[in-house]
């Protein structure tokens, strides 16, 4: 256990919380047992999150400020080795993509988010143009579910995914996508409350800091999601499941 960890766990205690941060790696593992009693494709579903030119292309608006994390985790290599592998194996694919900007975005709102304000401000995703776009590799084919847009933060808020993925038949997540301390946390805890079997692919996903990242990816989300898991990980239970 590293210092940091251990002074953590000790004002936890001191506050009586240490339990319920010490028992997570354990229920880390329970979770990973459980998930492997052989799910089929067809109940699985690769979902991914905000895969947009905006983010993913060097000539995106907001690439630079991934670009530190994103770089360091292959992202978006590990993006499409991912929905390679579903391709492959014949898993379902899911896009939940982030409202796109058009002239108006919003303006029925009485109280905007300041993602919202940042999206106003800096059109970004907008409607027609490259950065609204789906990135090369990452855009869907026939057969893939679509969400409607999600307008703030979660991929299951006011859209339809949810609807799709019931009628599919689909139990079992795996998450990835951008980014990973706002949309791709708040839709791994939306599927969580909706009943999903939800893991998250840690490195094929970014924030815009290292800080950020890490406390989503090694923090926030292990006390939310089922299971966290690598690329590398993921892809062979793609393909070993079918």
């Amino acid at each position: 256990m590293t210092r940091d960890r251990r002074d953590v766990l000790r004002l936890l205690g001191a506050a009586g919380l240490a339990t319920v941060v010490a028992p997570v790696p354990r229920v880390a593992a329970l979770a990973a047992e459980s998930s492997a009693e052989g799910v089929s494709t067809d109940q699985t579903a690769v979902v991914i999150v905000d895969p947009y030119n905006d983010f993913l292309s060097t000539d995106g608006l907001a690439w630079r400020l991934l670009k530190l994390v994103a770089e360091r985790n292959d992202l978006v290599s590990h993006l499409l080795r991912l929905v390679a592998a579903a391709r492959t194996s014949g898993t379902r694919i899911a896009f939940a993509p982030h409202h796109r900007y058009r002239e108006g975005s919003f303006s029925d709102r009485k109280y905007l988010t300041p993602s919202q304000y940042q999206q106003v401000g800096s059109e970004a995703f907008a409607e027609g143009r490259f950065g609204g776009e789906f990135r090369d590799g990452l855009a869907p084919i026939a057969g893939d579910i679509v969400a409607s847009e999600h307008t703030s933060s979660s991929g299951f808020t006011e859209t339809d995914l949810h609807d799709q993925l019931a009628a599919a038949g689909t139990s079992h997540l795996l998450v990835a996508g951008c980014i990973s301390n706002t949309c791709v946390e708040a839709t791994v805890r939306s599927a969580v409350d909706l009943g999903y079997h939800v893991s998250v692919v840690t490195d094929a996903t970014a924030a815009f800091s290292p800080a950020d990242h890490e406390l989503a990816i090694r923090t926030t989300l292990p006390l939310i999601a089922h299971r966290m898991v690598s690329t590398a990980d993921a892809v062979e239970e793609l393909l070993r499941a079918s």
